[in-house]
C-alpha cells in the first residue's frame, strides 16, 4: 500500500423539517432511530445515559450496504448540532456532521454533510459508486421518514424502498 493514493468524497443534504430543533434534536440518537427507521439496528458500545451523548460508540451492520461500521459521537450539542466519526475497518472513515437551524417557531433546517476517506483501494472504489444522486436521494428518503414520525409519532407504514445508500452496481 505504499503508493496508495486515498480518495475522499463530500456530500451535503438539506432537509425541512415540520418541528423545531428541539422536538428534532433527540430524534438523532442511535436508540431513538428505531422509532422512525424502519430498517435501523445498533449496538450500544459505550453510552452512559443509554443513548447519544458526546464520546458515545455504537455499532452498526448494514452488510448489503455499507457493512459493519464502529460509530462514535465526536460533537453533542443540544438543539444544534451532532456529529460522528464512522469507522468501516479497512475500507474507509466516514465524518456524518448533522446542524440543525430554526426557521420560524415549528421548523427546522437541517444540514447534513457526509465526507468520506478511503483507507483502501476497497474504500476508493466504494467511494466512486457513491454519487451525490444516491446521497441526495438517501436524505431525501430519511426526510420523509423523520417528518412523518414528527407529524404523527409513528414510524412511516410502507416507507418504501430505503436506497442503497453506499454502492451502485458496477
Amino acid at each position: 500500500m505504499e503508493n496508495f493514493q486515498s480518495k475522499r468524497s463530500t456530500q451535503t443534504g438539506m432537509m425541512n423539517l415540520e418541528a423545531s430543533p428541539r422536538d428534532v434534536f433527540p430524534l438523532l440518537c442511535p436508540r431513538r432511530e428505531y422509532e422512525w427507521i424502519p430498517i435501523w439496528q445498533c449496538r450500544m458500545i459505550y453510552s452512559e445515559s443509554g443513548y447519544a451523548e458526546d464520546n458515545g460508540i455504537f455499532y452498526t451492520d448494514f452488510r448489503q450496504d455499507r457493512g459493519p461500521e464502529w460509530w462514535v459521537v465526536t460533537r453533542y450539542e443540544p438543539c444544534r448540532a451532532i456529529a460522528f466519526v464512522r469507522l468501516a475497518p479497512n475500507i474507509r472513515i466516514t465524518r456524518l456532521d448533522i446542524h440543525l437551524a430554526a426557521d420560524g417557531p415549528k421548523r427546522t433546517i437541517a444540514t447534513w454533510t457526509q465526507t468520506m476517506t478511503a483507507l483502501s483501494p476497497e474504500g476508493n472504489a466504494y467511494i466512486e459508486r457513491y454519487p451525490e444522486s444516491a446521497y441526495a436521494e438517501e436524505i431525501g428518503h430519511l426526510e420523509r421518514m423523520l417528518n412523518h414520525f414528527l407529524k404523527t409519532g409513528t414510524m412511516l407504514e410502507n416507507p418504501g424502498h430505503m436506497p442503497k445508500p453506499s454502492v451502485q452496481q458496477e
